[in-house]
């Protein structure tokens, strides 16, 4: 009994989920740069982002609320130092940073055909970030993000958004970007 409970509850849920008539996929890619602050280094990024972005429930005809993860890789500079008692500057490194995050999203590109000039997002989720490398400084930032954006529609710059990770040991992630909406 409570497994055929169980089974009829997540058939409403997927069924509530399946809506038909909007478009659920979307893509867009752009530039990410970051500010990291840790207990041992400081650093900047600069980031070739990629967004897919999938749409799984429509509250109306201008708001979606999706999922996305938004993959980054690029350059990163780190200036390491231990409680002022010595500073390095390490070489330029690879970088990478994945963030997974559920977004409420409103107006422009929230659904297929919507009417509106501008859209909003906000939302949360997880992020990782770290450096490529074999020597130190290469401690991942990891934890809670906070996400929030604009599209315009029009513009040479159809999308802009902004990032704030909140990681573990006090470790924090700054991070703004300029997207193209495919």
């Amino acid at each position: 009994m409570k497994k055929t409970i169980i089974f009829l509850l997540l058939m409403i849920g997927f069924q509530s989920f399946s809506q038909y008539g909007y478009k659920k996929f979307y893509f867009s890619a752009g530039i990410t740069g970051q500010y990291m602050t840790a207990p041992t280094y400081t650093g900047y990024d600069a980031n070739l982002t990629a967004i897919p972005r999938y749409n799984f429930v429509e509250l109306g005809p201008e708001t979606t609320f999706s999922i996305e993860a938004r993959p980054q890789i690029g350059v990163g500079f780190r200036n390491w130092y231990k409680y002022r008692e010595y500073d390095d500057v390490f070489p330029t490194r690879l970088s990478y940073s994945i963030p997974v995050i559920v977004n409420f999203n409103w107006g422009l590109n929230s659904e297929e055909n919507s009417l509106y000039l501008v859209g909003l997002y906000l939302g949360g989720g997880y992020n990782y970030s770290n450096v490529i490398s074999k020597e130190p400084p290469y401690d991942a930032v990891h934890g809670f993000v906070i996400d929030a954006g604009i599209r315009f529609d029009g513009s040479p710059i159809p999308q802009l958004g902004l990032m704030y990770t909140i990681g573990n040991d006090g470790s924090r992630i700054y991070s703004f970007g300029v997207y193209y909406d495919f």
